[in-house]
């Protein structure tokens, strides 16, 4: 994003535009919103850049801003679809969509309708697990 160029994707190769919603959902989960965005950019990429040419190895944890940003919104959408996969009696209309579509995606997938309880069980204990 912050060199104008588009992403390949790793699975289908395809060039594409950045997605910047995405980036402002993780920068918004650090307070970085509006002009602070481009700012926050170059920093990332340049410490990043700097670790490479030191021959560091590269992660979302290796500035730290940023690994809080992404593990502040991984803990959100983890909340999210616990509270979809979870057999709950008081889930609202639009978290059962979600979770009939869910369960919808599996069976379409091959697993057995058994199988699809098992998967989903094992999610909704384990999700919350470090």
């Amino acid at each position: 994003f912050v060199n104008k160029t588009r992403v390949k994707d790793r699975n289908t190769k395809e060039e594409l535009q950045p997605d910047e919603g995405f980036l402002k959902s993780i920068e918004e989960q650090i307070a970085i919103i509006g002009s602070a965005a481009e700012g926050f950019r170059q920093e990332v990429i340049a410490y990043l850049w700097a670790a490479s040419r030191r021959g560091d190895r590269v992660s979302y944890r290796s500035y730290e801003p940023l690994k809080e940003a992404i593990e502040k919104k991984l803990m959100t959408s983890v909340r999210d679809i616990s509270r979809v996969i979870t057999k709950a009696r008081t889930r609202d209309e639009e978290q059962t969509g979600k979770y009939n579509a869910m369960v919808k995606n599996l069976l379409d997938s091959g697993y057995c309708e058994s199988c699809v309880d098992v998967v989903l069980k094992y999610a909704a204990n384990n999700l919350w697990k470090d």
